[in-house]
């Protein structure tokens, strides 16, 4: 947010044309900050009343703890809250608390695959290690109690590979169109950052990258940034990726997109750096979502799992990641 003080500038008495064009930019810079911010509010308001409509539906109807809708659609309203936006807060309550008791309840049998039991004690968290890691890193578990947290925490520990150090990739990721490699990456690099931020470490090392073998979304590099904040390479890499429009693609080589965009404006934020060229990145990939968003507040995005494509919950997924990344990246 830029903050001057026209009132503090001194003309200098034998300077008065260079002042007048001076105060003359930077008015102009104030005027288009103030309507960027305007603009962003605006947005995020009308994707609200989406958000709520489709994250509703997704708890009540299919009753299902997935990380593309409970997960993001909690995460979104937390942080729309925080910002200072309508949101009910007795709703958010209820939701937050819906998803972590259904991360810890236990697997019930599918009677579409009757011939998959689940295993004894197992719960729904252990099979979407990377919906339980997200919630972990969202400001949603500054409201969930500590031994809540703790037992999400262990869900993490216990289901890494003591052998290979891997997680096994749940949720959506095994279906994402990537190298398998990339995904297994992904699932590693979420378990871990949400260890790390509640002070633990992998019980085994882990795997997150290999020399030599370039990562292509923007998920593992979002990641790779957050997990090496002293290391100045993620994030010049992460910079690297912007797209001349402003955005990011979720895949390297494709057109921008709400997902890839989102998740490089957490990166950002997360990332601490204050410097002009994050700085500007920021703003740019602030106004690629706001010049792309659709009239009912969502964002249309390609699913992960069929790229041809956009459908329900693709558009939902990036639309979550866009009001995330804008709002991670904003003071209000």
């Amino acid at each position: 947010m830029v903050r001057i003080s026209i009132s503090r500038l001194q003309l200098q008495p034998h300077g008065g044309l260079r002042s007048v064009i001076l105060v003359s930019c930077l008015w102009l810079l104030l005027t288009s900050a103030a309507r960027s911010g305007e603009r962003l509010v605006a947005s995020v308001e009308r994707a609200l009343p989406y958000l709520e409509n489709e994250g509703t539906w997704w708890i009540e109807k299919k009753k299902c703890v997935s990380c593309h809708h409970t997960t993001f659609f909690v995460w979104a309203k937390e942080l729309a809250l925080s910002k200072g936006f309508s949101i009910d807060a007795d709703s958010l309550a209820d939701q937050r608390e819906w998803m972590y008791q259904s991360f810890l309840d236990e697997v019930k049998p599918n009677p579409k695959t009757p011939h998959i039991l689940p295993q004894e004690g197992e719960l729904n968290g252990d099979r979407n290690v990377e919906g339980v890691s997200q919630f972990l890193i969202s400001p949603a578990i500054e409201k969930t109690p500590d031994h809540i947290i703790a037992a999400l925490v262990d869900i993490i520990s216990r289901n890494q590979d003591r052998s290979t150090g891997h997680w096994l990739p749940g949720g959506q990721l095994p279906q994402q169109e990537r190298a398998d490699t990339e995904t297994q990456w992904a699932s590693n690099q979420w378990a871990t950052l949400a260890l790390n931020t509640h002070q633990q470490q992998p019980a085994v090392a882990t795997t997150t990258w290999a020399e030599g073998v370039p990562a292509m979304t923007s998920e593992w590099h979002m990641l790779n940034t957050l997990l090496r904040p002293q290391n100045p390479h993620p994030l010049a890499n992460l910079l690297k990726r912007q797209n001349p429009d402003g955005g990011w693609s979720w895949h390297l080589g494709e057109t921008s997109d709400p997902s890839g965009t989102g998740q490089a404006l957490i990166a950002l934020a997360r990332s601490g750096q204050t410097n002009p060229q994050v700085r500007d990145a920021i703003e740019l990939a602030k106004e690629y979502l706001l010049d792309t968003k659709t009239e009912k507040g969502s964002w249309k995005t390609q699913s992960t799992k069929d790229r041809s494509e956009s459908n329900r919950i693709s558009n939902f997924w990036g639309t979550t990641w866009a009001i995330i990344g804008l709002l991670e990246a904003t003071e209000r």
